[in-house]
């Protein structure tokens, strides 16, 4: 699959909160109620206008940074180039959930979104990685990895039931470190030395 790693631009919030709810039904379909997503849906908005607000802060960087305090946050998406021959018509740039994600054609099609924190004497956190299913096993989730998160020490936490993202974080050299909850969930704490 053809894609770039880059950092998202404002108006491509929506698209990023959008593919989060994809790759979450997808994930989660029988874990969490239909009133949970639905609940996220109705966030939909909002969330989307406070990241596209922290992106504008960042000057088209999708970083910011604090160096002398030890303190970072990432976000990337992966995106199909513009003109390449996958690129879907207009017409077929919903998912199957409808979600547009396809803003703009002429900087492509989101496939895949990261994003990363860091702060002051902790280890570095992979926030989010989310992939639309047509992205799986294509190599999207290990570039936007490696490119959000710095060498060394990392974690992620990651639903026990997930078994598809233990299976690829442990192929990336994660380990499960202890368990956690999220949302009434049992959860792994998992840890890259």
């Amino acid at each position: 699959m053809n894609f770039e790693v880059r950092p998202p631009r404002p108006h491509e919030a929506l698209a990023w909160e959008r593919l989060r709810i994809v790759s979450w039904r997808k994930a989660y379909a029988g874990t969490f109620t239909p009133e949970m997503f639905a609940k996220q849906e109705e966030q939909l908005e909002a969330r989307a206008t406070g990241f596209a607000e922290w992106l504008e802060s960042t000057d088209g960087s999708g970083q910011d940074a604090q160096a002398q305090l030890g303190q970072r946050r990432r976000a990337l998406v992966a995106v199909r180039p513009p003109n390449h021959e996958a690129f879907p018509s207009p017409e077929t740039t919903r998912s199957a959930a409808g979600a547009n994600l396809c803003p703009d054609p002429e900087i492509g099609c989101l496939l895949g979104l990261a994003f990363a924190s860091q702060m002051p004497y902790e280890v570095q956190k992979l926030e989010m990685l989310y992939l639309l299913p047509e992205a799986f096993g294509t190599g999207v989730a290990q570039a936007l990895m490696a490119d959000v998160l710095e060498p060394g020490p990392a974690e992620l936490e990651v639903l026990t039931t997930n078994a598809r993202a233990i299976r690829f974080y442990t192929k990336e050299g994660f380990t499960i470190a202890r368990t956690d909850e999220f949302a009434g969930r049992k959860t792994y704490i998992m840890t890259r030395p």
